[in-house]
């Protein structure tokens, strides 16, 4: 693969020599370059930022509280002999991320829910349902406010970042029945 990707950039930087003056192209490399650092800079405050706040309420009990009603939201999805009371409060952390539209802080809680339905599950082997649709969950990912990506429409200047709002809400609303529906028809299926 980075044989693919330096082979694509050498070409381009090939024939951007031959259509334009090297000082475009050298111009262009650095505007470049300082586009991405700030687009990281950003994206990776308001993660901070993010994961600042749910670190803060994973160490009081409004946490548990929080967690508590969002898994009672999502808990027909889940069996219940499959789901310890830690993994709950990831799968909560994780959906309030996506939620929020933070989905870099909730990959952390993902990871820790995989981890605590695995304890759960009889067959080490195999994935269980709830480990299958918990993975659909946070794919899919229902997004509320989308956090990231009004930020960098901020970033590029745009005249109305939090336009994207409902269009967002509807996309990620529609995504997420389908994954869920598929989980069920091919668990069925496969079982």
């Amino acid at each position: 693969m980075k044989i693919v990707w330096s082979s694509i950039i050498i070409i381009c930087i090939i024939f951007s020599l031959i259509i334009s003056s090297p000082s475009a192209v050298l111009e262009s490399i650095t505007k470049s370059s300082k586009t991405s650092i700030e687009s990281i800079v950003t994206i990776a405050s308001m993660l901070l930022f993010w994961s600042g706040i749910f670190n803060i309420l994973s160490n009081t009990n409004i946490i548990s509280k929080i967690s508590t009603k969002i898994y009672s939201i999502f808990s027909f999805l889940f069996k219940k002999d499959e789901v310890s009371s830690k993994a709950k409060e990831y799968i909560s952390l994780n959906i309030a991320s996506n939620l929020l539209g933070i989905g870099n802080a909730a990959t952390i809680n993902s990871l820790n829910g995989i981890e605590e339905l695995q304890k759960c599950n009889k067959n080490k082997d195999r994935l269980n349902k709830s480990m299958v649709t918990f993975i659909a969950l946070n794919t899919a990912s229902m997004q509320i406010i989308p956090t990231s990506m009004i930020s960098l429409r901020t970033l590029y200047n745009s005249s109305n970042p939090e336009l994207i709002i409902l269009p967002v809400i509807i996309v990620s609303f529609i995504s997420l029945c389908i994954s869920l529906i598929s989980v069920n028809i091919l668990w069925r299926r496969y079982e």
